[in-house]
């Protein structure tokens, strides 16, 4: 069996120099290792989210509920930090659900604990903070994404920039992030598949 916790521990350890053995034993008596089916809930939107989720294998999807109406906004990825952020900052309930797309498994860590290493570990919460940097510059990545004019150009940075998403995600939430049907995604994935073999 997997272990989670030193999967974790390894991606962190490649974003700092070192962590202390008594950083890692305190800061891992209070990780939980999680595993989540498709279609499960890792944040649900009508409660507060009080933990952040650190996927190592999977992915997840956010999605806003307006209405009657849930509109993919963005992906996680294997080795993402997610959360429902909203949530999480104000201790308010949001509109947001966060929910595994693919078989997922990962490390669940407590917002006390994640805030304690954030603003004062310079191991671990080195790691946070550059992670959030990241995960922060990706989320307006795909906001970009959203704005684009045109399916093809939404279609080419998802099947270049996440390649893993398009193999692996159930197209109706590409579909339904880009903005069309799922028929119309797999009329032009077909297409271009169609297109790739003459090529061949």
């Amino acid at each position: 069996m997997r272990d989670l916790i030193e999967e974790f521990k390894n991606e962190v350890i490649c974003y700092t120099e070192k962590i202390s053995d008594e950083e890692w034993v305190n800061f891992r008596a209070g990780l939980k290792p999680v595993c989540f089916k498709r279609g499960d809930t890792i944040f649900q939107s009508n409660k507060v989210c009080k933990e952040v989720f650190f996927i190592v294998d999977g992915i997840a999807a956010s999605e806003f509920h307006k209405e009657n109406e849930c509109v993919v906004t963005r992906f996680f990825r294997s080795k993402n930090l997610c959360s429902n952020v909203m949530s999480y900052f104000t201790s308010e309930v949001v509109n947001d659900r966060i929910f595994a797309i693919t078989n997922i498994k990962g490390v669940m860590i407590p917002k006390d604990l994640f805030n304690n290493s954030y603003l004062y570990s310079r191991g671990i919460g080195l790691y946070f903070r550059k992670i959030l940097l990241e995960n922060s510059l990706e989320a307006k990545m795909l906001i970009s994404v959203k704005t684009m004019s045109g399916v093809e150009s939404k279609l080419k940075f998802l099947q270049e920039s996440y390649p893993e998403i398009i193999l692996e995600a159930p197209w109706k939430y590409i579909a339904n992030f880009i903005g069309i049907t799922p028929e119309w995604l797999s009329r032009t994935l077909n297409k271009k598949k169609h297109q790739l073999q003459k090529t061949i």
